[in-house]
């Protein structure tokens, strides 16, 4: 009794699949990939923003506390 088992390339199938039946959902997959790394970067220089206003005001606060201003 030798049974040869049959193996299956699951990302080829999955791939094929989404080719051939899933245009709409891969083309989803690929706005929220999109619109996700798009918040990523809106937050990152959004905070990098309000460090950069923050050491401006501390810049400001010692000037006029040294009476340059």
């Amino acid at each position: 009794m030798n049974m040869k088992i049959q193996r299956y390339d699951l990302p080829k199938i999955i791939k094929k699949d989404l080719l051939s039946h899933g245009k709409i959902h891969l083309m989803l997959l690929i706005a929220i990939i999109l619109s996700a790394s798009f918040v990523i970067i809106t937050v990152y220089n959004t905070r990098l923003l309000i460090s950069q206003e923050e050491n401006l005001i501390l810049k400001k606060k010692r000037k006029m506390k040294n009476g340059e201003i």
